[in-house]
């Protein structure tokens, strides 16, 4: 008797799978669809080669360690971190150490930021082209004046908001003091990740896997709660009678007191507001003391 229920238990449930996979048989093609195709141009993305660079003016160095704070194995390892990246993300990706006395010609914040545009510019960085897409780190080790700042070219310009260029100062500060190479390493990976989700660079593979099936899932729910709803309530059924009642109802308009006021946003084209360098050239940036 027990195998028999057990048996007819099995089988019920069988035929309640059955039933539900073949009610929403076109949403999980669908969602199949979607997935097979997000994971396509996941793939054309690591496999489609990379527009070749064009400008060849800039000097294949990437980590200017003048304040000496790094081994020279941890900057070829950061060499090959950037080369890697620069590839991925066609953009420029500098590190500039200094240990410089900057407050002597004028404010710290206005004498980083000169260095930093002026670096970037000389040197004629830039993936797509002189003075083009790309990002510089400045970090400063003069004792009482250490800080970092970033300035930002092109595409990167462009893309980075203030909160970009918070998060990736942010990133450095948490490791830098303690262990400037991871520091650095960072701030590469934090702005390869932000520039990342704002060009859309990459899909994640978790995303192409997880989004469909929660999507499919949460459409599946609420589907089946709301059929249950239709077949246990009506628009009369707690209502006397099964008529419904309508109250007198109207809205009587008193006075009119409109108030306006300017919401202040920050800027999301090139950090904290655009300027031009000495040079002419458009950068975008930001930065601040340890």
């Amino acid at each position: 008797m027990g195998r028999q229920k057990r048996k007819m238990d099995k089988d019920i449930k069988k035929e309640a799978l059955r039933q539900y996979i073949h009610y929403f048989r076109f949403w999980f093609i669908g969602i199949l669809v979607l997935a097979v195709v997000l994971a396509g141009l996941f793939i054309a993305g690591l496999v489609i080669p990379k527009a070749p660079r064009k400008n060849q003016e800039a000097p294949q160095e990437r980590v200017f360690d003048y304040a000496d704070v790094l081994t020279d194995e941890e900057e070829q390892q950061l060499r090959e971190q950037i080369a890697k990246a620069e590839r991925r993300h066609q953009i420029d990706i500098v590190l500039v150490t200094i240990k410089e006395d900057v407050e002597q010609n004028g404010y710290w914040e206005t004498q980083m930021m000169n260095i930093a545009d002026d670096f970037y510019d000389e040197n004629a960085f830039g993936y797509d082209r002189v003075h083009g897409d790309g990002i510089l780190l400045l970090d400063n080790w003069y004792e009482g004046q250490e800080g970092s700042w970033l300035s930002t070219c092109g595409r990167v310009y462009e893309s980075f908001s203030t909160r970009d260029i918070d998060r990736v100062l942010d990133a450095v500060y948490e490791k830098v003091e303690e262990n400037p190479f991871e520091g650095y390493k960072a701030y590469v990976d934090e702005t390869c990740r932000l520039y990342g989700n704002k060009v859309g660079v990459s899909i994640p593979l978790g995303v192409i896997l997880v989004v469909p099936l929660a999507a499919a899932l949460i459409y599946a729910l609420v589907h089946l709660r709301q059929e249950k709803a239709k077949d246990t309530t009506t628009a009369t059924s707690f209502v006397e009678g099964g008529k419904p009642r309508m109250n007198d109802s109207r809205d009587e308009f008193v006075r009119k007191n409109v108030v306006t006021r300017r919401i202040q946003t920050s800027s999301s084209g090139g950090g904290r507001g655009g300027h031009r360098s000495s040079s002419g050239v458009r950068h975008g940036g930001g930065g601040r003391r340890r």
